[in-house]
């Protein structure tokens, strides 16, 4: 039995705008503070990752409402505790990452609420603050790794039923 279309849609759509958001992230870390592209990508980064805080809503509201397969009877319980485990390490390190992104924004001195593509601007919900935007900061920077290591930990499940179990137990094929 397949995820819903609704679940399977906002999965995809989250997974390519984190793997993006986190590319990005770590670029505009590890670059000269004098490249000329690193304050663009700023903007267009915050953006995204608010959008990825919305649709965490948007998915933990889908996720309620829809129904969810049972695991596949095949496997064993071990990787049954494992998965639960690694999924609930995504959502936190989602929320966390996306969270702590918009709350460094909020604190951050020197903007005014976060600009949405030239579009509109989503109003900062606390007052700037450069401690609690160190603090922010950290919990964005520890965050990445968390969800880092999260998404290998889900991709390799993922490509463990997929390439060395039996194919009942493809769970990728339930999120295509």
């Amino acid at each position: 039995m397949k995820y819903s279309i609704s679940l399977r849609v906002v999965h995809w759509v989250m997974a390519a705008l984190i793997f993006g958001l986190i590319a990005v992230g770590f670029y505009m870390s590890n670059i000269d503070p004098d490249a000329s592209d690193k304050y663009e990508l700023y903007p267009i980064h915050k953006s995204l990752g608010f959008i990825v805080l919305m649709l965490f809503f948007v998915r933990i509201v889908t996720r309620l409402k829809s129904h969810v397969p049972t695991p596949p009877e095949g496997l064993q319980r071990w990787e049954v505790r494992l998965s639960h485990t690694v999924h609930g390490l995504l959502y936190v390190s989602m929320f966390s990452m996306a969270f702590s992104g918009y709350m460094m924004n909020s604190t951050y001195a020197y903007v005014e609420g976060l600009d949405m593509f030239g579009l509109f601007t989503v109003p900062d919900i606390t007052a700037k603050s450069e401690y609690w935007n160190g603090i922010f900061h950290t919990v964005h920077e520890y965050t990445a790794y968390t969800l880092v290591g999260s998404l290998v930990l889900h991709l390799a499940g993922v490509v463990k039923h997929k390439f060395m179990d039996v194919s009942e137990n493809d769970v990728l094929a339930r999120m295509v």
